[in-house]
């Protein structure tokens, strides 16, 4: 076996991986099955860059993330919370790159649902998503009937043509579906997410690397110009 130089160790692309689940902006899919694009794959390939690497890009089922960076199949995840991960010890997670809002969404004229306000007896979600510990009580004391359904879109849809009062979504996906719609509004907070990258343990990119290359990402300047608009101001602080 030739040994490569270490330079040549060094340039080889990341493996990205992508849950295949993500809805819009984050992960956008072309129909005619050309390259996978969105806001998550935009950001891991910018961190990427930071390290020094190219990038290859690959899809894969939410629940497949785990075994795949386990077997050393991939390198980074993208678009993670330690929260949400099954193994967070299996990752090193770099600094916050962006913070996710999920909220409710009605019809224009339905009640707003404040922090103190009663929980709606029924919500639209995402089959498998969790909503922070407030919905979580809620669904287990039965106070709130989850309508579980593939996806945020259509969670959006079931709202806008008033199949269920109330859903749950990602504000940016909220924002990407109701471009020049007037008749679906958000409606509360339901919980906040800080969203990062996470790379292998086991893999050639150390935590203090990945922290200081996720910290150099400045939003919303960093990001392709079709998805500023869903960012808005940064943050603040990380």
């Amino acid at each position: 076996m030739i040994a490569l130089p270490a330079a040549a160790v060094a340039a080889a692309p990341l493996r990205l991986v992508v849950s295949d689940s993500l809805p819009p902006p984050y992960l956008i899919l072309d129909e005619d099955g050309g390259e996978a694009k969105g806001l998550a794959i935009d950001l891991c390939r910018k961190v990427a860059e930071r390290l020094g690497h190219a990038a290859t890009v690959r899809l894969a089922p939410p629940k497949r993330l785990p075994e795949l960076v386990r077997a050393g199949e991939v390198d980074m995840v993208c678009h993670v919370a330690p929260g949400w991960y099954a193994y967070p010890d299996d990752l090193w997670f770099g600094r916050r790159l962006y913070t996710a809002d999920n909220v409710f969404i009605a019809a224009q004229g339905a009640p707003s649902i404040c922090d103190q306000c009663s929980l709606p007896a029924e919500v639209a979600t995402v089959i498998g998503y969790e909503y922070g510990d407030r919905m979580r009580q809620g669904f287990d004391s039965g106070a709130v009937s989850r309508r579980d359904v593939r996806s945020e879109e259509n969670v959006f849809r079931l709202v806008q043509h008033g199949r269920v009062s109330y859903g749950i979504i990602s504000e940016y996906t909220f924002r990407y579906f109701a471009k020049g719609m007037r008749e679906v509004a958000i409606k509360g907070s339901v919980a906040r997410f800080n969203i990062t990258v996470g790379v292998s343990r086991s893999g050639s990119i150390s935590e203090a690397e990945l922290k200081i290359a996720s910290a150099s990402i400045r939003l919303p300047q960093d990001v392709a110009p079709e998805y500023r608009a869903y960012l808005g101001a940064p943050a603040g602080p990380r």
